[in-house]
């Protein structure tokens, strides 16, 4: 994009506005800079309770998943886009590219493509090869023909430019300065969980390690496919007064909650490409709050933690060896290092440094 005045700059995703806190940000580092902002995304109940700093537009759908819905929503998407004014188009991920594609040709504006994760190779299209096929072909129709593109880490720019041979840049999903930390907490064996609570996450390895880690309780912040299921199997596993669902969490009140606890989970089973090569944005959620992680031995964590150990990683996505982890957290002088080096390396990964970095991308 080249440098102008008063750009209006349009944002597409699926996501829930009101819980979309990467979007939340992108969004508010843009309007900062004095252009003008419409963030698109999918309409939901709590509208009415937003808090919001740009202009928002929803669309309402008649299929709320599957195949149907991604139509639905691409042809609704790009009847809004058609009727509004623009410099750019930025498309979220895959499952808002054909719309956005398709509008910024016709009305021959930039398009910009963010990708948080590989699309094609989320668990939900495991065993489903021609759905898969489908979300490939959209990739490799639409993303050479973006302006702009960047994604989340490391691992998924080199993913994506051996893929389409166009190049990525690395935005990564951060937190903004958080408040100066106490001194360092007391280990009161609280565990927390941030996140979607869908299939492969770790909920259920943690909620299954309470019935050995009898001293410890645990936190689960978010709410997802598998949210009544786990509701279940700690209520089966007789740990449930041990467990605390908290559910949808806005997030100006997420890091008071963090601050509570003692041990932050970030453990995921590598079903796909997408998980391996992710790097979630509650690891440095967990940083900010002085919390250290357990995460899976995993290309981007594994680099991080060997620059700066804020955390402990485990090989298999197993019970067992997240017990093990969390045993070795109770060695007070590690667990006080990992703290005190949360507290050090924070500053490093703060989005104030990653906004800098986006708006020069867009040009503003």
């Amino acid at each position: 994009m080249s440098p102008s005045a008063n750009k209006n700059i349009i944002f597409c995703s699926t996501s829930l506005a009101a819980y979309d806190r990467r979007m939340q940000r992108i969004t508010s580092a843009i309007k900062d800079t004095n252009h003008n902002v419409c963030w698109i995304s999918r309409h939901h109940k709590d509208i009415k309770n937003e808090s919001r700093d740009v202009k928002r537009s929803y669309i309402r759908c008649l299929f709320n998943s599957g195949i149907l819905f991604y139509l639905e929503y691409n042809i609704r998407l790009f009847l809004r886009l058609m009727r509004l004014d623009c410099d750019a188009i930025s498309s979220v991920d895959l499952d808002t590219l054909p719309a956005a594609y398709f509008a910024s040709k016709l009305k021959r504006k930039s398009l910009i493509f963010d990708a948080h994760e590989i699309f094609y190779e989320v668990p939900e299209l495991i065993g489903k090869p021609f759905k898969k096929w489908v979300w490939k072909q959209v990739a490799r129709f639409c993303i050479p023909h973006a302006n702009l593109c960047y994604t989340v880490n490391d691992s998924l720019k080199l993913h994506y430019e051996n893929h389409y041979d166009k190049e990525f840049h690395v935005i990564r999903n951060v937190p903004d300065v958080t408040p100066q930390l106490d001194d360092v907490k007391t280990n009161n064996k609280v565990m927390v969980y941030l996140g979607a609570v869908n299939k492969g996450r770790g909920v259920e390895i943690a909620i299954k390690a309470l019935q050995q880690l009898v001293n410890h309780k645990l936190v689960i912040i978010g709410d997802g496919d598998e949210y009544q299921e786990m509701i279940k199997l700690a209520q089966s596993l007789g740990v449930s007064d041990r467990v605390d669902f908290k559910g949808y969490t806005t997030p100006s009140n997420i890091f008071p909650i963090l601050q509570e606890c003692s041990i932050s989970l970030n453990v995921l089973v590598a079903e796909s490409e997408n998980y391996r090569l992710s790097l979630a944005n509650k690891f440095f959620d967990y940083m900010h709050a002085g919390l250290p992680s357990i995460n899976m031995q995993y290309p981007e964590y594994e680099s991080i933690l060997n620059q700066h150990k804020v955390g402990l990683m485990i090989r298999d996505y197993h019970v067992d060896d997240f017990i093990e982890a969390v045993q070795k957290l109770e060695d007070t002088r590690l667990y006080e290092e990992l703290v005190h080096n949360c507290k050090k390396y924070k500053a490093n990964y703060t989005w104030s440094n990653e906004k800098e970095n986006l708006v020069r991308l867009y040009g503003l």
